[in-house]
C-alpha cells in the first residue's frame, strides 16, 4: 500500500482541497482530506524532511504534523485489517474515512510557526547576520521550552517566562548582559510585529528588560595604524593583501561587507558610490589620500580589492597584529548577572574586521573631526548607535583637559 497527498486543483488562484490518495495493488482510493491549501503554500513533491507544506503558510508546522498523523493512522489502520484476513476495497475505503469523519481538523499557527514568518517576513529587509540572530533565538526559544517542559504561546509570555528564560540564558548558555539585551530586543520587535497584526493582546513583553553595558571598544591609535600601514609585508603577500584590505576599512569607516562588495564602478574621483549591505541606503564615501594609495595599488587586478572571508581575514589580522608588535595588554570587561568577566591579552587577539571601523571613527573623533561629519561618513543614522563605537583615550583626554583648563599667564611677572 503507498499514501500520497495531492492537491484538487495545482494551478488554482486560491485555496484547494487536498485529497489522499491510497493504492493497493491495483486500486486507488481517493478521498478528501477536508483541508485546504494556496498552491503556493504547498510542495508538490515533500522536501528533504518529508513536508508538503511549504514555510510560506504560517501555520505549516502544524499542518504537516496533521498530514504526516493521518497517513500514520491509515497505515496503522490498514496493517490491522489486513493482518489475520485480506480485506474489501470498499471496506478498507470506510473504515479510511471513519478516520477522517473521527480526526479533528485544528491546524493553527504555533508561537514557533508565526516567529519563522516573521523570519521570512524580514528576509529582504535585513542583513544576514541580523536574520542569523533571529534564527538563533528561536533555536534557544524552542530548545528552552523542550528542556524545561515551558509552553510556548503568546500568552505565556509573562514575567514568569522572562524570569525563566533569563536564568536559562545566563545559566545554561553562559549568555552575557549585552547578548541578553539583544535576545529580548529581539523578542520584543516579534511580539510587537504580532500585536500589530491582532495576533495577541498581551502587553506584558513591555515590561521586559534587561541591562544594556557599555561594550569596551577595540580600536587602533594612530602609531599603531601607521606601524601597521608601513609595514614590509612583501616577504607575506597573503598578509600583505589582508592588511591593505584592513587598512582600507579604517581610512573610510566602512563595513567590511560593503568593502567585500566594492566594485570599481563605485569609485568615480574620489568618491566611493555604494548601497550599504545591512541597512540598503545610498551613501557616498570620500575617499582620503591612504585609500586611494591602496586602491591605486591595485589598479592592473579584476577586483578593486583582495578581500578574504571576514573569519579568514579575522585570523590573519590577530597573526599581522603580533608580526608587527601591536601586543600591549588588552582587557575586555564583560558582565553575566552578577558576576564580571575580564579578559586580558596581547591586543593584537582582540583585533577583527570591525576594529576597522572603530578606528576610523576613534581617530577621526580625536583628530577633531565634528561627529556629525564622522557620522555622515561611517553611514549611522542616530547619535544613540554611533556613541557606543566612541572611544576616546586617555592620552587625547589628558591633553584636550590641559588646553581648556591652562593657567592664565600672570602679566606681573
Amino acid at each position: 500500500m503507498t499514501l500520497n497527498y495531492y492537491l484538487d486543483k495545482p494551478k488554482a488562484e486560491g485555496e484547494t482541497a487536498i485529497y489522499l490518495f491510497l493504492r493497493t495493488g491495483k486500486q486507488t482510493i481517493k478521498l478528501n482530506t477536508g483541508q485546504y491549501i494556496n498552491p503556493k503554500c504547498w510542495n508538490p513533491k515533500p522536501d528533504r524532511n518529508g513536508n508538503h507544506v511549504n514555510r510560506k503558510y504560517s501555520g505549516f508546522s502544524s499542518f504537516n504534523e496533521w498530514l504526516d498523523g493521518l497517513k500514520k493512522n491509515v497505515h496503522e489502520l490498514y496493517n490491522r485489517l489486513t493482518q489475520d484476513n485480506a480485506v474489501s476495497f470498499e471496506e478498507l475505503k470506510e473504515a479510511v474515512l471513519g478516520i477522517l469523519q473521527k480526526k479533528e481538523v485544528q491546524v493553527t499557527a504555533t508561537f514557533a510557526d508565526l516567529f519563522r514568518t516573521y523570519i521570512d517576513i524580514n528576509t529582504s529587509e535585513r542583513s544576514k547576520g541580523t536574520l542569523t540572530k533571529y534564527r538563533v533565538l528561536l533555536n534557544h526559544l524552542e530548545n528552552f521550552s523542550n528542556e524545561k517542559n515551558y509552553k510556548l504561546t503568546f500568552e505565556s509570555i509573562n514575567m514568569q517566562f522572562f524570569d525563566l528564560f533569563r536564568t536559562y540564558l545566563i545559566k545554561e548558555k553562559k549568555h552575557t548582559d549585552n547578548t541578553l539585551w539583544k535576545d529580548f530586543a529581539t523578542l520584543k520587535s516579534f511580539m510587537n510585529w504580532a500585536l500589530a497584526r491582532d495576533l495577541h493582546q498581551n502587553l506584558t513583553f513591555k515590561k521586559f528588560k534587561a541591562p544594556q553595558k557599555g561594550a569596551d571598544i577595540i580600536y587602533l591609535t594612530e602609531a599603531e595604524l601607521m606601524r601597521l600601514y608601513q609595514a614590509d609585508l612583501s616577504h607575506k603577500p597573503k598578509l600583505e593583501r589582508v592588511r591593505d584590505v584592513f587598512c582600507f576599512g579604517c581610512f573610510t569607516g566602512q563595513r567590511y561587507s560593503d568593502i567585500a562588495n566594492l566594485k570599481k564602478s563605485n569609485i568615480k574621483g574620489d568618491k566611493w558610490h555604494l548601497r550599504t549591505v545591512k541597512t540598503d541606503e545610498s551613501h557616498q564615501v570620500p575617499l582620503n589620500a591612504f585609500a586611494l594609495a591602496i586602491l591605486n595599488k591595485y589598479k592592473d587586478a579584476i577586483r578593486p580589492i583582495p578581500v578574504l572571508s571576514n573569519q579568514k581575514t579575522n585570523d590573519y589580522l590577530k597573526e599581522l597584529g603580533k608580526l608587527v608588535g601591536i601586543d600591549e595588554p588588552t582587557s575586555l570587561t564583560k558582565r553575566r548577572g552578577n558576576e564580571k568577566l575580564t579578559n586580558t591579552q596581547p591586543k593584537y587577539e582582540f583585533i577583527s574586521t570591525h576594529t576597522a571601523r572603530r578606528t576610523f571613527i576613534t581617530l577621526s573623533l580625536e583628530k577633531g573631526m565634528r561627529p556629525e561629519v564622522v557620522m555622515r561618513i561611517s553611514g549611522h543614522s542616530n547619535y544613540a548607535t554611533f556613541k557606543k563605537y566612541i572611544k576616546i583615550s586617555e592620552k587625547v583626554t589628558e591633553t584636550e583637559m590641559n588646553q581648556i583648563w591652562q593657567m592664565p599667564v600672570d602679566s606681573k611677572s
